[in-house]
């Protein structure tokens, strides 16, 4: 994917151009999000309220747990409110480990929300913990476009998939309204245009603001829905990085098993910073981490262990089942230094220009950071574990791939690019379907929350059909 970083950025922005894109091999986590994220404003007093609460938004929770298979328990925390689940993923040794060396020190461990099945549900097989989530499930047992929402559309016969197209832009009619869109033919590099009543962008946060921001006309000269100037701005991410990874000296030895289950995190560690008072630490709001070890696919301990030959892959296997790592998970603050334009000058090799992103590391994540690196310390020492070391720094911000904000939803067509109910102020007929529309990270994934506001959004817009309310005002 052709992009450019103004200087001082430093951004990995990952693609998948394949039907399905991402959520064909997402992590799975899919807390809910709460009031302490909707309104958090109004606890700190930094940024802008969501404009929907929990109440709002719960019953859509459930309906995407039911539609996708969350797999967790209920844990009765008020920051991560609890769901319909199916049973949980299988915890190991490990993982019982953690938990009790997480008590002593204040620190909870607990099942993730993970939309993987655990039994059968919905017409999909079961888990069979092969291991290799992360490249693709071959049997349906994790929420995938692949699997579920592409299959029940191509069974309506109302479904056209083109593949190969990749969008230049929203065309408008006349009166500035959206009428469809062009896109490019990857294989011919034609250009193309396709029609509709409705446009709806779901082409994941940055992209869905690359998309509309190159969409200029003679009614939208700085992009399409764009008379608030807020299209592309606030650009949030998730700062990744291990903040604490060794070993634990109890499992030397321990015959290897088939432990590496999900291929991912089985159980996660919810925020527990600033829950009474939002000020409690030096930072704001708060972060989660994903702490897990065990026999994975690969020895990635092998640069720890000295030796050579027959020794060597001695202490490699002895080493097999021992090692721990973890996985901070922090939410960036909106900030306007942060967001992402047009690049004025360069464009990739089918004539779109590029997008350009602006963006730093903040004060209050680099904390969280830094913070995470003394839990693990901690925790280490609570566990008995021998900890190898840390990451120097986070990982390059992009990694994460839970970017949002740079279309916000709000109430004031002035301040924000869509309505509630992603639907943008100035264009009525066109519609938003990803994370650009959350107007701030929280210290949860958000695919699960993108499929409840995606239901809530269609919803919403069927209402219009019938009220026809799909034109100008």
């Amino acid at each position: 994917m052709a992009y450019t970083n103004a200087p001082g950025t430093d951004w990995y922005w990952k693609r998948c151009k394949a039907t399905g894109g991402k959520a064909n091999f997402w992590g799975r986590s899919s807390a809910r999000f709460g009031d302490i994220d909707f309104k958090a404003a109004d606890l700190d007093g930094f940024g802008e309220n969501w404009p929907v609460d929990y109440a709002e938004i719960a019953p859509w929770f459930s309906k995407a747990e039911r539609y996708m298979g969350v797999a967790s328990t209920v844990q009765n925390r008020p920051s991560n409110p609890d769901g319909e689940y199916l049973p949980p993923m299988p915890w190991r040794c490990i993982d019982y480990i953690i938990q009790k060396a997480g008590e002593k020190i204040g620190v909870p461990y607990l099942p993730d929300r993970c939309a993987q099945l655990t039994i059968a549900h919905n017409g999909h097989p079961a888990c069979h913990y092969c291991g290799n989530c992360s490249r693709g499930c071959e049997v349906g047992a994790f929420f995938s476009p692949t699997w579920f929402t592409i299959p029940e559309a191509e069974l309506t016969k109302n479904l056209t998939l083109l593949t190969n197209a990749l969008v230049r832009g929203v065309i408008v009619d006349e009166n500035g309204m959206a009428k469809g869109v062009a896109y490019v033919d990857r294989a011919t590099k034609k250009e193309v245009e396709v029609y509709a009543k409705v446009v709806v962008l779901a082409a994941s946060c940055v992209e869905t603001a690359h998309i509309m921001l190159n969409s200029k006309s003679r009614h939208w000269p700085t992009g399409i829905a764009n008379s608030s100037g807020q299209l592309g701005r606030n650009l949030c991410e998730h700062l990744y990085g291990n903040p604490g990874y060794g070993y634990l000296p109890r499992l030397l030895g321990q015959p290897a098993t088939p432990d590496n289950i999900a291929d991912s995190t089985v159980a996660w560690t919810p925020r527990w910073q600033n829950l009474k008072n939002p000020r409690e630490e030096k930072f704001i709001r708060g972060y989660s981490l994903y702490i897990g070890g065990g026999c994975g696919e690969f020895p990635w301990y092998y640069g720890q262990i000295e030796g050579f030959g027959k020794n060597f892959k001695r202490e490699i296997k002895r080493y097999y089942p021992t090692p721990i790592g973890a996985l901070i998970q922090a939410p960036t603050l909106p900030s306007p230094t942060n967001y992402i334009d047009i690049d004025p000058e360069k464009k990739d090799i089918f004539g779109i220009p590029q997008l350009r992103f602006h963006f730093q590391w903040g004060q209050n994540e680099l904390l969280m950071w830094e913070h995470s690196k003394q839990v693990m310390i901690d925790l280490f020492k609570a566990m008995g574990a021998e900890m190898w070391g840390a990451d120097g720094e986070p990982n390059r911000p992009g990694t994460s791939l839970h970017e949002t904000g740079v279309c916000r939803f709000g109430n004031d067509p002035k301040r924000y690019v869509t309505n509630k109910g992603a639907q943008t102020h100035d264009v009525p007929n066109l519609y938003i379907c990803d994370a650009s529309i959350f107007p701030s990270c929280t210290d949860k994934t958000t695919t699960m929350p993108i499929v409840a506001f995606t239901m809530r959004t269609c919803d919403h817009m069927l209402e219009n059909f019938k009220k026809g309310v799909h034109k100008r005002a």
